[in-house]
């Protein structure tokens, strides 16, 4: 059981990490340029975090239940779930392409960023025609780890993630092309991501579209039970990003830039951890469907195991390395100096998420769509009451994340699966 699930971990790690790479340098780029570029590109990269976050249910419910299917034998409803994410994906696309004026414009109002309308509007006219391309890669990579491959989704995001920060690189500082650099150069990688999934279906033998059964009635209520909660969930989730980027601003922008920082902490060691997270969707989905139940339990111990050690793995570098690190992505003294003041919640917030990342990753392959989203809302109330009670923007945020796994957990352990 080790080495299936480090068969799937590593990859996903080596695939996972180059995501807030991709992030880290844009956020780089933009904080060399000036302390206002760099709170742009954050709440610009918000905009899309709420986008991308709202639709992730289209690579999770595509995992858990390709997974299950997978698990079962059944390789027609294994087919059938790609048509049916893929149908669905080019939909969602549609329609944030006709509303975008809106989006954009209620998305500035909410995150409290008036002073930032000029760049987050050169940023997001470029970058919300990469949405299509996003989404139809959410679909491919849910539907490879449902087949428990890692390895095409580790050569996805690589080729996505490269490219990005290459081409960000030189159109922001060959091209001088400033916020818009960065926004062409995650368009264009997200459509090379596409090129590269489509090409390996190819080594897939695939049920003929029959549409009748493709979009059969039941299959499609399961489908979109499934992803309402999901939906919810990441709703719910993307909102609370969004606040704590918004509380920030409230603060000043050195707590902007600070916060910002901090997200990327954050994101590094939520990647790294769910390279395992990713790995339980695929094997507890793959063994629940095949009711395998031992080996399931064996597979969530083991992610638990390996979760805690990259999270303790990154508490120690963000000890040793805090100052430096922070450096690499703001050259501003002061806030610098700010991130010392909060330095215990950078070093400590991978070790409070683990459970949060490894129990999604469980949940989604057991299809327990509701558990993953009352866990979200509960974490949720948590962050906002104790943010209004007093406790600190940083601590309520942490907070956040510690509920989501203590809720996920006890339910787990009430569970019968049997």
């Amino acid at each position: 059981m080790h080495k299936n699930i480090i068969r799937l971990g590593i990859p996903n790690i080596l695939s996972n990490i180059t995501i807030p790479l991709s992030s880290s340098i844009d956020t780089a780029l933009m904080g060399h340029l000036s302390a206002k570029h760099l709170g742009a590109i954050a709440l610009s990269s918000m905009i899309f975090v709420f986008l991308y976050g709202s639709f992730n249910f289209l690579k999770m419910g595509t995992t858990g239940m390709c997974a299950q299917s997978f698990g079962a034998g059944d390789t027609k409803e294994v087919s059938y779930t790609l048509y049916r994410a893929l149908s669905l994906a080019v939909l969602l696309a549609l329609l944030v392409f006709v509303f975008q004026t809106y989006i954009k414009d209620v998305a500035i109002y909410f995150l409290n960023a008036s002073e930032y309308q000029e760049f987050i509007s050169e940023y997001f006219d470029i970058r919300v025609y990469a949405v299509l391309g996003a989404l139809i890669n959410f679909v491919l990579i849910g539907w490879y780890f449902g087949v428990s491959n890692s390895v095409t989704p580790l050569i996805m995001t690589v080729v996505i993630n490269l490219s990005n920060a290459l081409f960000s690189y030189i159109f922001v500082y060959y091209e001088n092309m400033g916020i818009s650099g960065v926004a062409l150069g995650t368009l264009i990688s997200q459509y090379l991501g596409v090129v590269v999934g489509l090409w390996y279906l190819r080594k897939y033998n695939f049920y003929k579209i029959i549409f009748h059964k493709v979009f059969q009635k039941s299959k499609l209520l399961n489908f979109f039970h499934i992803n309402k909660d999901l939906f919810i969930r990441t709703i719910a989730l993307t909102i609370a990003l969004n606040i704590f980027y918004s509380f920030a601003s409230k603060e000043g922008s050195l707590v902007l830039a600070v916060a910002t920082v901090f997200m990327q902490f954050l994101t590094w060691s939520a990647y790294g951890i769910d390279g395992f997270a990713n790995a339980s969707e695929s094997l507890v989905g793959k063994y629940f469907g095949a009711r395998e139940f031992i080996k399931m339990q064996k597979v969530i111990k083991l992610s638990l195991i390996y979760g805690f050690v990259i999270a303790l793995i990154f508490s120690i570098i963000y000890f040793l390395f805090l100052e430096e690190i922070a450096s690499l992505f703001v050259t501003d003294v002061k806030v610098v100096e700010m991130v010392e003041k909060f330095k215990w919640y950078f070093i400590l917030v991978p070790i409070l998420g683990f459970m949060s990342y490894i129990y999604d990753g469980i949940l989604v392959g057991l299809t327990r769509s509701k558990v993953l989203r009352d866990a979200v809302i509960v974490g949720f109330v948590l962050f906002l009451s104790f943010y209004y009670l007093g406790f600190g923007l940083f601590f309520s945020f942490c907070l956040f994340f510690l509920a989501r796994g203590v809720y996920q957990m006890m339910w787990l352990r009430s569970w019968n699966y049997e």
